[in-house]
């Protein structure tokens, strides 16, 4: 993984502007199959799977303080194809990506929080990064020929300019806002944890109001947050930064 391919600040605001490509295919991919496979994970998940119809997206929350997400999975009788080492995935992220795309995959008419299958390549339109964009994901083969040639013509961006994007659009990342001991509630998750439905955990993350709570913030002199800073108010601590960087959109810094 790159962490930069030319600067933090050019590989930003090349998102920002025009579009950028980003592997991110050391994320998990998961196929899920078996009996009662969508009962079993929509009760093991905080939001609800009947919102989804064929083609549809949706962000979701695993809660449970015990097992890592596959094996969690697999006890509760799923079968779990991992299929990360098989595949690659791809963010091709900005204002000019459907235009960047669409030169090779007919994706002009897919809506937000939408998926359409090439053969045996996914993408929808999804991101991280707070702007328009597109997520691929592909055989290794095949993904690695997207890649390569998409960044002909699109500025690359490592996992340093990742990270900023992030944290500029308010994106959560696991082993910093999102942690075993921090809830969805904490983490300003509200929005895909459903009140409708039950799920595993569901009672105790309700049963009382969160002690904690994730805000953004951005400073007002000169400096740079980093993880692990106190946030003091007349000399009490009232909270800690999870993530913090320069924001070269802003040009200040921010933190989470």
């Amino acid at each position: 993984m790159s962490l930069q391919y030319s600067s933090i600040v050019e590989e930003v605001m090349a998102v920002r502007s025009s579009a950028g490509l980003f592997d991110i295919s050391h994320m998990g991919r998961l196929w899920i199959r078996g009996k009662d496979a969508k009962q079993k994970l929509d009760f093991l998940t905080t939001n609800s799977l009947d919102k989804l119809k064929y083609g549809k997206v949706q962000y979701n929350l695993l809660v449970n303080d015990r097992e890592k997400v596959l094996n969690w999975l697999t006890s509760w009788g799923l079968t779990v194809e991992d299929w990360t080492f098989q595949s690659a995935q791809i963010a091709l992220q900005g204002k000019s990506a459907e235009e960047k795309l669409k030169k090779y995959f007919d994706v002009s008419g897919l809506k937000r929080y939408n998926l359409l299958t090439f053969w045996n390549v996914i993408i929808s339109r999804t991101g991280y990064t707070g702007e328009d964009g597109f997520e691929i994901y592909a055989p290794v083969k095949e993904g690695v020929e997207i890649f390569e040639t998409l960044s002909k013509e699109v500025q690359t961006y490592g996992l340093d300019a990742g990270d900023v994007l992030r944290i500029e659009a308010g994106m959560p990342l696991y082993g910093h806002e999102l942690l075993e001991d921090i809830s969805p509630l904490m983490a300003s998750l509200d929005r895909f944890v459903s009140k409708e439905k039950d799920f595993l955990g569901k009672d105790e993350m309700f049963s009382k109001e969160p002690q904690r709570k994730l805000f953004g913030l951005e400073l007002q002199e000169k400096g740079m947050p980093r993880e692990g800073y106190r946030i003091e108010m007349n000399s009490r601590e009232i909270g800690v930064v999870s993530s913090g960087t320069f924001s070269p959109t802003l040009k200040k810094g921010i933190a989470l």
